[in-house]
């Protein structure tokens, strides 16, 4: 499992030094002006792409771990008819509002049309991308964390950055070819992850088990717990370019850029535990999936420690990586890499109640901390601008941990960290 963590960790890592390579691109290629309609525009249509499509994509991950252990093909067939179907109506559902009102959207939502070309080019990565989210769920249902690396990571981003290249070298319209990097990038990861999963899609013809109550059982809470908490995490900059200034709101996204590496290392930890500690609960085996989360996530821990430290002694020349402006995000920086330490340390309780089932409780402690979290963001974003948006986050972080703890302490009367299990 280590060499899991491995690819889903060096891969992300791969991928965001790309991206961080496309970020200082875009950044150079179009005005401030167009970045920030670029930036507003992908991320509002990204609310509901990134939402809308991950309504299904846990359970596919966690019950196709599930079924594995006790070799139920029928139900890992079921539940995979079920996400492409629902993939394909969504993609249908989404693409053409998009493709076809780009204008009327970016005036009704946005107020204003300049919104309105980076609508229409995003929206057609929409379906590429939702096919694209249920086959990686399908992938990490069986481990296959290599085949994900390459297909979701490495080689879309890899493409976008050489798409980038040559389109700021010999192409105008530039503001339109940064846009269409990220559709190129969506149908890089479609083809690549279809081409992974292909034999694997074979299960599909098993005759199919339909146990939708209790998929939707699992799906509805884990849906809205991770739209609200999306809709937490990403809404901190416009709510901080609404109350101070468009240079406040890219400082910190570019901070956050940076502070994202941690999280990506989370997401690896979490990624291949999730399907890994399923198993081992359907194995009855709960004290070695106990064990298992206290082992990696003292590792996660003890990295987030060591790039704090670094984001503290040289988290000056980092930022200069992007430009001198960002330089004064350094405070938000060292604020932000507290916030991810914090939530590394409560993640384990939040993957266990996940392999439980549980994501009734997730569903809970989400919405509390989306509330907070929101609150806070009004309070310190206004009256401390970047660096009281960053105190807000790190606030929220802190309610959703404690909340963490109580609820795991309702469904196990074991510890992760303080036990010797």
């Amino acid at each position: 499992m280590l060499k899991n963590i491995f690819y889903v960790f060096s891969s992300n890592l791969i991928s965001h030094l790309i991206n961080l390579i496309s970020g200082v691109i875009v950044i150079k290629m179009v005005s401030t002006k167009d970045f920030g309609s670029y930036s507003v525009a992908t991320s509002f249509m990204n609310l509901f792409i990134v939402i809308l499509g991950g309504f299904l994509t846990s359970a596919l991950r966690r019950f196709t771990a599930f079924y594995r252990g006790n070799n139920n093909f029928e139900s890992i067939s079921g539940i995979l008819r079920l996400s492409m179907i629902y993939s394909f109506v969504l993609s249908i559902l989404l693409t053409f509002p998009f493709l076809f009102l780009s204008d009327k959207l970016s005036i009704f939502f946005l107020n204003s049309i300049d919104y309105s070309k980076f609508l229409f080019f995003y929206s057609f990565s929409i379906p590429f991308t939702i096919f694209s989210t249920y086959l990686t769920a399908y992938l990490s249902g069986f481990e296959k964390f290599r085949e994900v690396s390459i297909s979701t990571n490495i080689l879309p981003n890899i493409f976008r950055l050489l798409f980038l290249l040559v389109w700021w070298i010999f192409l105008p319209f530039r503001e339109i070819g940064i846009t269409l990097s990220l559709v190129i990038k969506a149908i890089i990861s479609f083809f690549l992850n279809y081409y992974y999963s292909r034999e694997l899609l074979n299960i599909a013809k098993y005759s199919p088990n339909y146990e939708i109550k209790k998929w939707f059982k699992f799906s509805i809470p884990s849906f809205l717990r991770y739209g609200v908490s999306y809709l937490t995490d990403n809404i901190g900059i416009i709510i901080l370019g609404s109350l101070k200034d468009s240079l406040s709101a890219g400082v910190f996204r570019g901070a956050n850029f940076i502070i994202s590496i941690l999280w990506n290392l989370n997401v690896a930890f979490s990624s291949v535990l999730i399907p890994r500690i399923s198993y081992l609960i359907s194995q009855n085996n709960e004290d070695l999936a106990l064990k298992t989360l206290k082992r990696f996530y003292i590792l996660n821990s003890l990295l987030v420690i060591i790039s704090t430290i670094v984001f503290i002694l040289f988290g000056k020349n980092i930022l200069l990586m992007l430009g001198s402006d960002y330089t004064l995000g350094y405070n938000v920086l060292i604020i932000l890499s507290f916030q991810v330490l914090i939530g590394t340390i409560s993640s384990p309780y939040e993957v266990y109640m996940e392999a439980k089932g549980r994501t009734d409780l997730s569903l809970i402690n989400y919405t509390i901390y989306s509330l907070s979290t929101i609150l806070f963001l009004y309070i310190f974003s206004k009256f401390y601008s970047k660096e009281g948006t960053a105190f807000a986050y790190l606030l929220g972080i802190l309610v959703l941990s404690i909340l963490r703890v109580l609820m795991f302490k309702l469904i196990s009367k074991k510890g992760i960290y303080f036990s010797k299990l």
